[in-house]
């Protein structure tokens, strides 16, 4: 009885194999057959995870010669083996006559080990990505409960406990992760069932990092007591994938009753809304209309209050990278923070040249017929480019002498943009904000300062909308 018992247990473990098996094929095949250009590179570190990709991607090219495989492997020059491992790399490739691509990480990172070499190993994967070409991946279900924990730690909302997608954009192309809903457990079957080597990288056990810490000290935990919890943990992430998706669907709608030039966003109506409503469609345009993926849940409520609660909105200015949000006349700006150049003077000594401008500004010209028209400077004149002047100035089209900042508002110029106009001067007398003003000159003779007169062009990216709002790229 206890040999029947033995063998039928055996059995359940060796049906439970196959299916595994098979499991694992079916994942892989559906990918191939759903992708119709059939070029997939693996990211192959020789770990076992992807050490089960490769094997399997192989098999099944066996029977599928259309499909074309290539592996890349990253040489992260972290650890004293790293060449063993590369080696190792090598030679499976070789035995599978699959072309492998080695790139190295040449870096000393002190801060954020973890997250730089991932920003650095990816950046190389993509740029020997080849057009219309797939990148696979072998993360499985404990790498995804691992990286629910990591945005539990940091505080994520819906879209961070999301965590890893089965599939995900990549620039031009996308990753897919057919392991994903399998164990490492289940993948470690696979890999002893086919005896496939593998490398060990011992640093996974130092649980000095993050990742390791989640994957030795409490991960174990949880599964003793609750056996069913990875899986369950799978379902949590699939469901703030879920609500994240139909959030934005929505949000994609909405937004554009609030969308300006330039997708600018209104918020002349913000104090109507609720606070919700608010934080989320600031949140859309800042992630999704302006690119910027990480964005924290106190700067968008930084963003908000000021909105809310500061009278001057003008003066809201939020620092998010290397980008500003700007508030004007109920607008936000998304701003990319220039160098100050305030202070700066440029010398146009010699006018049949081009002049160059800083911070990507363009260039000023002299023209023949064609341009602003301005009176021509003297002989012995100092032509120069300046970035501020303060005062009352008296320009053309008015009886008076108006302050500087006012004529800026009234060309609705945002204070942020007005230090980089150029303002040509004729030694320290300023002649005209090029493409917004002229200052009036006081001459006896008309008809000689008709003769006196020259054309110069400002070239550059700024764009002009309806409302005469100025657009800096």
């Amino acid at each position: 009885m206890v040999q029947f018992h033995s063998n039928v247990i055996k059995i359940k473990i060796y049906l439970k194999n196959i299916f595994n098996i098979l499991g694992a094929s079916y994942l892989i095949q559906n990918i191939i057959q759903q992708n119709k250009y059939k070029l997939f590179l693996v990211a192959y570190s020789g770990g076992m995870d992807s050490t089960v990709l490769l094997h399997y991607l192989f098999t099944i090219k066996k029977y599928n010669p259309q499909i074309s495989i290539r592996a890349i492997h990253i040489n992260h020059n972290v650890q004293n083996d790293s060449k063993k491992w590369q080696t190792h790399c090598v030679n499976v490739c070789k035995e599978y006559n699959i072309p492998l691509i080695i790139e190295k990480i040449d870096i000393n990172i002190t801060k954020n080990i973890e997250e730089q070499l991932r920003i650095k190993r990816y950046n190389l994967i993509y740029k020997n990505l080849l057009d219309k070409e797939i990148l696979l991946t072998g993360h499985h279900l404990n790498d995804q409960c691992e990286t629910f924990f990591l945005a539990l730690k940091r505080g994520s909302g819906p879209t961070g406990l999301s965590a890893m997608h089965s599939e995900t954009i990549f620039g031009k192309t996308k990753i897919i992760r057919p392991f994903l809903t399998k164990t490492k457990e289940e993948i470690k079957n696979l890999a002893n069932l086919n005896k496939l080597k593998w490398i060990e990288d011992f640093t996974n056990f130092n649980t000095n990092y993050e990742r390791n810490f989640i994957r030795h000290k409490i991960l174990p935990v949880f599964e003793e007591k609750w056996p069913f919890f990875l899986k369950n943990c799978f379902r949590t992430t699939q469901i703030c994938n879920e609500e994240t998706t139909l959030k934005n669907i929505l949000l994609k709608e909405k937004i554009q009753q609030y969308l300006n030039f330039n997708e600018c966003l209104n918020i002349s109506n913000f104090k109507c809304l609720r606070k919700e409503l608010c934080v989320a469609l600031i949140r859309y345009w800042i992630i999704f209309l302006k690119n910027i993926k990480k964005v924290s849940y106190k700067n968008i409520q930084c963003i908000y209050n000021k909105i809310m609660y500061n009278q001057e909105n003008y003066n809201l200015k939020v620092i998010i990278q290397k980008n500003e949000i700007r508030c004007y006349k109920k607008f936000l700006y998304f701003v990319k923070i220039k160098k100050d150049i305030r202070n700066l003077i440029i010398f146009w000594h010699n006018t049949e040249n081009k002049l160059k401008l800083p911070n990507n500004l363009g260039y000023i010209i002299k023209n023949n017929q064609t341009g602003i028209n301005l009176p021509k400077p003297k002989n012995n004149a100092l032509i120069n480019i300046r970035f501020q002047h303060r005062g009352k100035i008296f320009i053309i089209g008015r009886h008076k002498r108006r302050n500087i900042k006012k004529i800026w508002q009234e060309h609705n110029i945002p204070p942020w943009l007005r230090n980089q106009i150029p303002l040509l001067f004729y030694n320290d007398q300023l002649i005209s904000a090029l493409g917004v003003f002229i200052v009036n000159q006081k001459t006896k003779n008309q008809d000689n300062e008709k003769k006196n007169q020259w054309y110069i062009s400002w070239i550059n990216d700024i764009r002009v909308n309806n409302g005469n709002h100025f657009l800096f790229k």
